[in-house]
C-alpha cells in the first residue's frame, strides 16, 4: 500500500489541533496527523492502512466524511461524532493531480463540543423559560380567578378554605344557595386548584329538554334513536374525561336519570343512549342548585341516596345581602372592570354607595354586576349620584334607629328624628347642596335646619 509523505509540511501539520486525516479514492485512510490520536482515540499508525467504512462501522467516527465525498463526488461539511466523545464539524474535500484527476480526499476538522453543548444548554434553558412562561400563564389565568371570588367577609373566607382543603382530592362537592351568588365561580374555583388535566365541562340541568338530556349527558351510538347522527355522538360526561363535571341546577335532574346518575358516580361507569357496552370516566363531580333539596326529598322528588353521594362536601353560599364585607367590595371591583372595559373614568358618590350597600339586592352577584355596567355605560357625567340608580335602589333609604316615643310627646319625637336624620347625611355630605340632594329638600331648608339644630349636630371626626 502506497503511503503518502507530507515531508517538511508534516511537521506543520501535526502543530495544528485539529486532525487532518487523508485518504486515497476507496476510502483508505494513507495519513493522519498526531492530533488525530486525540480526536478519534486510535493510535495514527493503527489508523493509516484501514478503511474509513470499516471505522464508521465500529463507530470510531460517524459519519464517515471521506465516505460522502466519494459517495457524491462534492466537498462536504457535516457534524461529526466520535469514539473519544468528541463533536466535530468535519469538512472534507479532493486534492487534483496534475492531470486533474482525483488523487486523494483530505478531511479536516474543527472541534465544537463545547459549542454543541452550549447549544444544548441553550436549549434547555429556552424549555425551561417556556415551562416558566406556562406556569406564569396558568399562575395568571388562577389568579384572575380568584379576583372574580371576593371573599373580605368571614363567611367567604371560610368557603374558600374549606375548598382548598378538598380542592385535590376525589370528593363531591354541592354548592347551595340563591340564584346569583356565584356557584358557578366557586365550580371553576375548586376545578383550578384541582390540578386536574381535563377541561371543567359544565351543564345546566334546567336549561336542556328533558327528552334530551340523557344523550347530552350520556351519549347515544349510531342508530340509538330516530334523528340521531349516523355516527353516533360523545355525551358530556365524556368530555369530562380527567377534568370536572359541573352539574348546575342539579334539582332540575329528571327522576328517571337520577339512578343512573348515582351508578355514574358510584362505579365511574356508565352506557351511552342504545349502547350495550360499559364505558369508564374519570372526573371529579360538582353540582349546585338554589332549589331546597330537602324538601324535594320530603317530596319523593329527588333520590335520598343521590343527595347523600352529591353532598359528601356540603358549601351553602350566603346571600349578597349578608356579606357587607364582599358587597363594598364587589361595587369597588366591578367598578374598576367596567371603567377599563369600557374606557370609562366613572365614579360613584357617597350617597349612591349608601344606596347600594342598603339594597337587598334579591338577584345578587348577578345582578350587582348588571346595575354597574349599565350605570357605567349609560351615565353621562363622572359621577354617579343616586338619581342615575333605578328607582327600586335610589328610593333606599338608610336604617336607623326608631326613636323611642314612650313618654314623649309627638313635637318632641320628630325634633329627635330630624337632629337624628340631619346628622347622619352631616356624616356623609360634604356641603349643605350636597345635603340637600341626599335628603330630597331644598339647600335654604338645611341651612335653615342647621341653624336651629346648632350645637347638637356634630360631624365625627376621621
Amino acid at each position: 500500500m502506497k503511503f503518502i509523505d507530507l515531508g517538511d509540511w508534516e511537521q506543520i501539520i501535526n502543530t495544528v489541533y485539529t486532525d487532518v486525516i487523508i485518504t486515497n479514492t476507496q476510502g483508505i485512510i494513507v495519513y493522519a496527523n498526531d492530533s488525530s490520536e486525540y480526536w478519534f482515540d486510535m493510535k495514527k499508525e493503527k489508523m493509516i492502512g484501514e478503511s474509513v467504512y470499516d471505522l464508521e462501522e465500529q463507530k470510531v467516527f460517524s459519519p464517515s466524511i471521506a465516505r460522502r465525498v466519494i459517495e457524491t463526488g462534492k466537498k462536504q461539511t457535516l457534524v461529526q461524532e466520535t469514539r473519544a466523545g468528541k463533536i466535530l464539524l468535519v469538512t472534507g474535500n479532493f486534492i487534483i493531480g496534475q492531470n486533474q484527476n482525483v488523487k486523494h480526499i483530505v478531511c479536516y476538522a474543527q472541534d465544537i463540543t463545547e459549542l454543541e453543548k452550549l447549544k444544548a444548554y441553550v436549549k434547555k434553558v429556552e424549555e425551561e423559560l417556556r415551562n416558566t412562561k406556562q406556569e406564569l400563564r396558568d399562575f395568571q389565568h388562577a389568579k384572575d380567578k380568584q379576583s372574580v371570588i371576593i371573599a373580605r367577609s368571614e363567611s367567604m373566607k371560610l368557603i374558600l378554605s374549606s375548598l382548598n382543603k378538598v380542592a385535590t382530592t376525589e370528593a363531591s362537592v354541592l354548592f347551595t344557595g340563591e340564584s346569583g351568588v356565584g356557584k358557578s365561580f366557586l365550580a371553576e374555583y375548586l376545578h383550578e386548584q384541582s390540578g386536574r388535566k381535563g377541561k371543567l365541562i359544565k351543564i345546566n340541568c334546567g336549561s336542556i329538554p328533558e327528552a334530551l338530556l340523557e344523550s347530552e349527558l350520556f351519549g347515544y351510538r349510531s342508530g340509538a334513536f330516530t334523528g340521531a347522527n349516523p355516527k353516533g355522538k360523545k355525551g358530556l360526561i365524556e368530555e369530562a374525561q380527567n377534568g370536572t363535571l359541573f352539574l348546575d341546577e342539579i334539582g332540575e335532574l329528571p327522576f328517571n336519570l337520577q339512578a343512573k346518575l348515582l351508578a355514574l358516580i358510584q362505579d365511574k361507569k356508565f352506557y351511552s343512549v342504545g349502547d350495550t357496552k360499559l364505558k369508564s370516566v374519570n372526573f371529579r363531580l360538582i353540582t349546585a342548585t338554589n332549589a331546597n333539596i330537602e324538601d324535594m326529598m320530603v317530596e319523593g322528588k329527588f333520590r335520598e341516596d343521590l343527595y347523600f353521594r352529591l353532598s359528601v362536601i356540603h358549601i351553602p353560599i350566603p346571600p349578597l345581602r349578608e356579606r357587607e364585607e364582599d358587597l363594598i367590595a364587589m361595587i369597588m371591583d366591578l367598578m374598576k372592570k367596567f371603567n377599563h372595559q369600557y374606557k370609562q373614568n366613572k365614579e360613584l358618590s357617597h350617597e349612591t354607595i349608601d344606596c347600594l350597600l342598603n339594597y337587598q339586592w334579591p338577584g345578587n352577584v348577578r345582578e350587582l354586576a348588571n346595575i354597574i355596567e349599565r350605570l357605567i355605560l349609560t351615565v353621562d357625567n363622572n359621577l354617579i349620584i343616586p338619581e342615575h340608580l333605578p328607582a327600586k335602589i335610589s328610593i333606599t333609604t338608610p336604617s336607623f334607629p326608631m326613636v323611642n316615643v314612650n313618654r314623649r310627646t309627638l313635637p318632641e319625637a320628630l325634633r329627635m328624628t330630624e337632629i337624628y336624620v340631619l346628622t347622619e347625611a352631616y356624616q356623609h355630605c360634604k356641603s349643605t347642596t350636597k345635603m340637600a340632594k341626599y335628603l330630597g329638600v331644598s339647600q335654604p331648608t338645611i341651612v335653615r335646619k342647621l341653624k336651629k339644630y346648632s350645637g347638637l349636630i356634630k360631624k365625627e371626626d376621621n
